[in-house]
């Protein structure tokens, strides 16, 4: 993080306050369903107990609404102008961010569109990887030339904004690019401290923010993910194509996978904790922010003209 939002230690925090489990997803038959069944599991690091949302959504809730807000902050006013005509009134890109999980049972074979299965040791991301009902990476180029067709009826370029936002940051979620056989981490199940189990997948969706992010989650993660964003270096992040960031998410996949007190690969039961998520945590909000400012600059390439 930042230097104006430097963290105290885990073991000095107050417990965290607990978020909702996220709605169930749908099962649609698949080769490899990526997404766990939904459960609500608790997050234990060191002495502190906080509560992990439940379900197989990339980032959770949580980040995905964050994301879409930082991507609303950098809309230009005719993107913004464009956005809010084609969406329902009064929803945000945070609020759309959400939909293509909350209608996934509606959507017959959808669920393979949020993800691409790479094997970690893979060096990077190519089409081949893609199943015949899509992927992330193919999906996010259908969407977003659907959107940027003027003739298109309005109904489905609304469905095709929903789905690029959401997709967008899917796709930053490292597990739902690399895949060490396990679904993306669904089957690697993991004790995050002595108590608790979970797998790393979720982990990685909301137990990397949780321990942190608490009462007003959103809002801070929100405020950590833009301070990033304004950073010297994050101009270049809209440099490359997708298929670039897939191999971003690729890489940090290997490095989650990875036991930072070791240096070795995790195994089923291993215990993680305060060392993981300092390891692995800021990297999981400059992804966030990576996601937002990424999606802004395809709506305004699309929308702003």
């Amino acid at each position: 993080m930042d230097a104006s939002t430097t963290r105290p230690s885990l073991a000095r925090r107050p417990l965290p306050a607990p978020i909702p489990p996220a709605p169930t997803r749908a099962a649609p038959a698949r080769r490899r369903r990526r997404g766990g069944r939904p459960a609500v599991v608790g997050l234990l690091i060191g002495a502190l107990l906080g509560a992990m949302p439940g379900a197989s959504w990339a980032w959770g809730r949580l980040g995905h609404r964050a994301a879409g807000r930082v991507a609303e902050s950098r809309l230009t006013p005719r993107a913004r102008a464009a956005v809010r005509e084609l969406l329902d009134p009064g929803e945000s890109l945070a609020d759309a961010s959400t939909w293509a999980d909350e209608h996934a049972r509606g959507i017959r074979g959808s669920a393979a569109w949020h993800y691409v299965n790479v094997p970690i040791a893979e060096p990077h991301y190519n089409a081949s990887f893609c199943g015949r009902g899509g992927c992330v990476v193919e999906k996010i180029a259908e969407f977003r030339r659907v959107l940027a067709d003027r003739n298109a009826p309005r109904a489905r370029r609304r469905q095709a904004l929903r789905f690029l936002v959401h997709l967008v940051q899917d796709l930053h979620q490292p597990l739902h690019v690399g895949d060490d056989n396990d679904r993306g981490g669904n089957e690697l199940q993991l004790h995050l401290g002595r108590r608790e189990t979970t797998n790393l997948h979720q982990v990685w969706d909301s137990g990397l923010f949780r321990w942190h992010y608490r009462e007003h989650a959103e809002d801070e993660l929100v405020r950590d993910a833009l301070a990033r964003a304004d950073r010297p270096e994050a101009r270049a992040w809209t440099d490359g194509r997708v298929e670039d960031w897939a191999d971003e998410s690729l890489a940090l996949a290997r490095r989650a996978y990875q036991n930072p007190r070791t240096g070795q690969m995790l195994r089923r039961g291993d215990e993680i904790g305060l060392d993981y998520v300092d390891a692995n945590g800021p990297k999981a909000v400059e992804r966030i922010a990576q996601s937002g400012v990424r999606l802004a600059a395809i709506l305004n390439e699309i929308l702003g003209e």
